[in-house]
């Protein structure tokens, strides 16, 4: 038996709704409330134990048929030069006796299956409201919502993302994100699979990409002293300039693919580590509320999956969501910490344009640790 029975989960992204599948899996009723439209459709890499933990929400089947599976021989983590030259293969993942297959979603789709997974499970969703007061009692937390709705809930999760309202709302003096020195690319190209998946170094920047069924799957990163928001127009131009500077010939198709039409998500590297803990009173943060990162290690959003499914265990075994939540701070913290603090020291490396066998060794040792269960 659970120690709650209701949750407010404030954010509809991936931490949130996988909180609500999971905590729904273990009895407590969720309602989901996200203030924003669906963000451009990119994809997210689920790989090591997050795989494990779309598992135990249920959904890992579903992700397998609509997505693209990474076995061990995927060239998906090699690096390869401006012309085409293999530099690195990139570090060798731990494997474990029944570990799942990674993958790579498409945004999107595992957004529509998460929700179509809370509601269910009795899950209420609900686009275009958010929290606008939270007022935390002995019996509860009450909460007014920004269409003037009102209600009662034993606990409140918070998932709202990096710039999260009610981590500034319950944790005001909490440190602000920090610019890593980079600027993040992401295009889902047209067209059918190109010959020669992986990632490729040049002089402008990095760039990879694998095929989904949905399309091509482009992450770029471009290293910038400064961040400036940059219209579409600036974004095309940016990611013109960087696909030039290859020879390749799997970038070159790339770029012929490339129109200013096209749909760039063009984001600034920021970073958050939340110093412990991450709750008070009945709400708690998870995800990038809590602990943002770089790409680096494509485990951002493999933490947030992680968060959802050791909190419901948490919660599950307590006796109360004081102990729910200190039993959470102490599973999560180090391992989250890890993620954080690795793909920020890589994000330097890359900067300082450190030999690529620097980067390999650091993430090889991060993968070991994040081989561990959650």
């Amino acid at each position: 038996m659970a120690c709650a029975s209701t949750a407010l989960i404030v954010g509809g992204g991936i931490a949130g709704l996988s909180a609500a599948v999971a905590l729904a899996r273990v009895g407590v009723h969720c309602d989901v409330v996200e203030i924003a439209e669906a963000p451009l459709g990119t994809s997210l890499g689920v790989s090591g134990r997050a795989a494990e933990a779309l598992y135990e929400l249920g959904v890992y089947d579903e992700c397998y048929a609509t997505g693209t599976p990474f076995t061990r021989d995927t060239t998906a983590l090699h690096l390869m030069d401006a012309q085409g030259r293999l530099i690195s293969t990139g570090p060798q993942r731990p494997v474990w006796p029944g570990a799942k297959t990674a993958l790579g979603v498409y945004r999107p789709v595992l957004l529509d299956i998460l929700a179509g997974a809370a509601r269910r499970l009795g899950a209420e969703v609900t686009i275009g409201i958010t929290a606008r007061t939270i007022d935390d009692r002995d019996d509860g937390v009450f909460v007014i919502f920004s269409d003037g709705g009102q209600r009662r809930y034993d606990f409140i999760v918070a998932a709202d993302g990096i710039g999260s309202g009610t981590r500034e709302r319950i944790f005001p003096s909490a440190p602000k994100p920090v610019y890593a020195g980079q600027i993040s690319l992401r295009w889902m190209a047209p067209g059918p699979p190109i010959q020669g998946e992986g990632w490729y170094l040049g002089p402008v920047g990095r760039v990879g990409f694998y095929h989904l069924p949905q399309g091509v799957y482009v992450p770029a990163v471009i290293s910038a002293a400064d961040w400036v928001r940059r219209t579409d127009a600036e974004a095309y131009s940016l990611f013109t300039r960087l696909l030039d500077s290859y020879t390749a010939p799997a970038v070159v198709e790339l770029r012929r693919r490339l129109t200013p039409e096209s749909e760039l998500v063009c984001r600034p590297f920021e970073w958050i580590l939340l110093p412990e803990p991450w709750h008070t009173g009945r709400a708690i943060l998870i995800g990038d509320a809590a602990h943002a990162t770089t790409a680096h290690m494509g485990m951002g959003g493999g933490m947030a999956l992680e968060d959802a499914v050791v909190l419901a265990q948490c919660v599950a075994a307590a006796s109360t969501l004081t102990e729910a939540f200190n039993t959470f701070m102490t599973r999560r913290f180090g391992r989250v910490s890890t993620v954080v603090q690795t793909s920020v020291a890589l994000s330097q490396l890359e900067q300082i344009k450190a030999p690529p066998s620097e980067n390999v060794t650091l993430l090889s040792s991060a993968f070991k640790t994040l081989a561990q269960p959650y």
